[in-house]
């Protein structure tokens, strides 16, 4: 049995000392598996390790993988339909009227089922055929990234959720924050005051969240996520108890003792946070905070693993858009959704 071990991990020593880090990755991973079996911790720590170094490698050595882009280009009709769309949702009204109707239009985030049914036409018969893995820019593997019909199930939520940041969402914020309008005109004033007429957050988390507000007017992308995304699961958290959903965890490492849950993954994907925010919202949000392929705010807010090019903008506004969506479907009474 030991010997089996051996021969993985020189399969995998041969292929790095060839260069071949993308292999060796592999056969780094196929000997993780074989020492998890064994329980060998010495030779674990080893696996995880170089699996980690070559990925790196792997990708600095511009051998393995590429990154590409693309350009969607939509027909005149589309085009027209599309402006007339932006046109008219402007014209609804003033500012806290618009705000509102962003956080209840269903245009705004990603329909699942479509995502499925476009993931479903599209799937490369490379993803169908061969174990595919994707991996971070520091060498981690993915979470569910060697499932084929998944990782190309997030690829495709991937393009329609910057579809709907980049036709909709950050086109409409933008527009009302450069309208020279009183009564469409978006700035600190006025959107403070749409949040603390609102009545449905506490004072306490209404205090920090309105620093965040004034930070992403300041154009302080960095404090503005790092205030606004920790808020927002505290509040998301409070409503959902306000709905129905039992927010209570238990702790019985020492005795037994209750804390607020932990928002996460598991929650979003559970039926009575779907049944009160409708599946497409939970995705949403799974994708935007948690998802190891997806753009993992929540996590990399929190362990401090956010890069300054990814506070920006575009990911700010979407953390003020899950505000948005708060605003648009509670009202003071607990119970009217």
């Amino acid at each position: 049995m030991k010997e089996e071990l051996q021969d993985k991990l020189t399969i995998a020593k041969n292929a790095e000392d060839k260069e071949d880090f993308f292999s060796a990755s592999f056969f780094y991973r196929d000997a993780l598996l074989e020492a998890i079996k064994k329980n060998d911790s010495e030779t674990i720590r080893l696996c995880k390790n170089k699996s980690v170094e070559m990925n790196k490698k792997s990708i600095t050595s511009g051998k393995d993988f590429k990154e590409f882009s693309f350009t969607q280009e939509f027909p005149e009709d589309k085009k027209k339909t599309h402006e007339k769309f932006i046109e008219d949702f402007l014209g609804r009204g003033d500012t806290k009227i618009i705000l509102r109707e962003i956080g209840r239009h269903f245009l705004f985030h990603p329909r699942v089922a479509d995502v499925k049914l476009t993931a479903g036409k599209t799937m490369p018969i490379s993803y169908q055929v061969a174990s595919l893995t994707t991996i971070s820019n520091e060498g981690h593997t993915l979470r569910g990234s060697s499932d084929g019909e998944y990782a190309w199930f997030i690829k495709m939520y991937d393009v329609h959720q910057q579809l709907a940041m980049l036709l909709y969402v950050g086109r409409i914020i933008h527009e009302i924050m450069e309208n020279n309008s009183n009564d469409n005109n978006l700035n600190i004033k006025n959107l403070s005051e749409y949040f603390s007429d609102s009545g449905i957050f506490e004072e306490t988390n209404l205090k920090i969240i309105l620093v965040g507000l004034q930070k992403y007017f300041d154009k302080d992308y960095i404090s503005a996520l790092h205030i606004l995304v920790p808020q927002f699961e505290n509040v998301f958290l409070k409503m959902s108890e306000e709905l129905g959903i039992d927010i209570v965890a238990l702790d019985q490492r020492q005795g037994l003792s209750t804390r607020t849950r932990v928002l996460s993954e598991m929650h979003l994907d559970s039926e009575e946070f779907k049944k009160v925010w409708g599946e497409d919202f939970c995705r949403q949000l799974k994708f935007v905070l948690f998802e190891p392929m997806g753009y993992k705010i929540r996590h990399k807010v929190a362990h401090g693993e956010i890069q300054p090019s990814e506070c920006n903008f575009e990911n700010v506004t979407l953390v003020l858009y899950f505000y948005l969506v708060l605003l648009g479907r509670i009202s003071k009474k607990a119970n009217e959704k």
